[in-house]
């Protein structure tokens, strides 16, 4: 009788721990065929589509002055800041004025002598013969005298050293009026056109330089950063930014979707993200590419059972169409993908 009332005491009991059990127990590993979850919700950054660009100058100086604030849109080419230019500007003028100088005797030497300065040469080569010619007459009736000791022969030894120089004169004008009325030499033009070379070089990099003075947008964008004010001095050493910027104009939405659940995910898929900022509004995007290497989380939420060490998988995606309301880059959205 005690056996049967110990049984009937213990088949109770069992049968509670085995429910007990049964509710509370999970397989450690799911079916291979389980279901996939109806829609994912993953964190996402607005970002634009071209990374952001830091614009610094490439010349040391002064800022002179910031032309732009920041959120201000700019156009390409726009000058956005200009450092004091004042010694770069001098800088151009004297290679301007070092390159019509170049030209003119570039000019001269092409052309050659005028026919005034040839007959003027030849006149005055034919005077200095004709000097010469009486400097010989002159030495040779004192070298006669002296012979039958009518002179000195100090002044036979003057007018022959005379005669002398009359000659070498003589001959150098004949020299330079031939050499007029043969023009200018090749030689002589060449090295005319390489000066003129040389001196459209150093213009070029005397205005290179002048235009480093200016920083000026290289795209279309938006203002996001100006970190230098007028009165700074910049240098080449350790070259500071002045000034970020970015194409707004095209932006783009990078999520961060969790591990477990990439296989749900591909590229082309349609989504949605939504912001706090916009209440219930949708902004429909489409998945674009998908990265190849997982990753540690990089968007908070404010959710403080989140966990931070998960690793994630970055998905990059578009806006169907361009947002009718404005947002800004660095806005925290939240993408809903559905497998």
């Amino acid at each position: 009788m005690k056996k049967l009332r110990y049984l009937a005491l213990a088949l109770p009991l069992a049968a509670g721990i085995y429910v007990a059990v049964g509710r509370d127990a999970s397989p450690a590993v799911a079916a291979p065929g389980a279901a996939l979850p109806s829609a994912l919700v993953a964190p996402g950054r607005v970002e634009p589509v071209r990374d952001p660009v830091t614009l610094s100058f490439e010349q040391q100086g002064r800022i002179a002055e910031v032309l732009v604030d920041e959120g201000e849109a700019v156009t390409a080419g726009q000058v956005l800041a200009r450092l004091d230019d004042r010694m770069a500007k001098a800088r151009v003028d004297a290679a301007r004025a070092m390159l019509a100088q170049a030209e003119a005797r570039h000019s001269l030497a092409r052309r050659g002598p005028r026919r005034e300065d040839v007959a003027a040469a030849r006149a005055d080569a034919e005077a200095a013969r004709a000097a010469a010619a009486h400097r010989a007459s002159e030495q040779a009736r004192t070298a006669e005298l002296g012979k039958v000791g009518a002179v000195t022969t100090q002044a036979v030894d003057a007018d022959g050293a005379a005669a002398r120089v009359a000659t070498a004169q003589a001959s150098a004008a004949t020299a330079r009026y031939e050499s007029l009325a043969k023009g200018t030499r090749v030689e002589q033009i060449a090295e005319a056109a390489a000066a003129v070379a040389l001196a459209q070089a150093e213009l070029a990099a005397a205005t290179v330089a002048l235009d480093q003075h200016a920083l000026k947008a290289p795209t279309a964008g938006v203002i996001l950063r100006r970190t230098a004010e007028p009165g700074a001095f910049v240098t080449l050493a350790m070259p500071a930014p002045v000034l970020a910027m970015a194409d707004v104009s095209h932006l783009q939405l990078r999520v961060e979707v969790d591990e477990a659940d990439i296989a749900a995910i591909g590229v082309g898929q349609a989504a949605y993200a939504t912001t706090d900022a916009h209440g219930d509004r949708r902004f429909p995007i489409r998945i674009r590419r998908v990265s190849t290497e997982l990753g540690r989380k990089t968007v908070r939420d404010d959710d403080p059972r989140a966990r931070v060490d998960t690793r994630v998988l970055e998905v990059i995606a578009t806006f169907d169409e361009a947002p009718g309301a404005t947002l800004p880059v660095g806005l925290r959205m939240t993408a809903h993908l559905t497998p």
